[in-house]
């Protein structure tokens, strides 16, 4: 007897019907297990590729992502030295076409200024002429007699006749 009170039999029987079912699980269950485990092996084996590549892919599109944004800020610096070039040029534009327009007002207000000197000229004269007639005849009308006047025509009709 064994000592916890059980024979040495009884114990080689509980061994032997262990193995015997283990033995019956793996006859059994064995080939359908391998198949499974088989199986299952290879999926994960394949999602393991799966995401290797997918990892691969990713460090190459961050590797991609990297690059164009340190080209990024070159570009970006590029830009801004363009746009402000050629905000620079428009700027330079926009006070030279203000000159010029500048320089056109005032040649328009010059010769507006001669022209309006001109016509006030012009109406002062007419003026001056007007007014001389008018004391011309003034004077004549009150200087000259009948015979000054008889003496003037005859002298007109002399001239004429010596011109033709």
């Amino acid at each position: 007897m064994a000592p916890g009170g059980e024979s040495v039999w009884s114990i080689v029987l509980k061994f032997f019907n262990f193995f015997v079912l283990v033995g019956l699980l793996i006859y059994f269950v064995g080939k359908p297990l391998k198949a499974y485990l088989a199986k299952r092996h290879q999926t994960v084996k394949n999602q393991l590729e799966e995401t290797e590549k997918v990892l691969k892919d990713a460090q190459a599109l961050r590797a991609q992502y990297q690059e164009r944004l340190d080209k990024l800020d070159g570009e970006m610096e590029v830009f801004k030295k363009e746009t402000m070039q050629q905000a620079e040029a428009e700027k330079k534009k926009i006070i030279e076409d203000a000159f010029s327009f500048a320089e056109r007002i005032r040649e328009q207000a010059r010769l507006t200024a001669e022209q309006e000197t001109k016509e006030v000229a012009r109406r002062i004269k007419e003026e001056i002429s007007r007014l001389t007639m008018q004391q011309a005849e003034k004077l004549i009308t009150e200087k000259i007699t009948q015979s000054d006047h008889d003496k003037l025509v005859e002298e007109f009709i002399v001239k004429l006749r010596s011109m033709n």
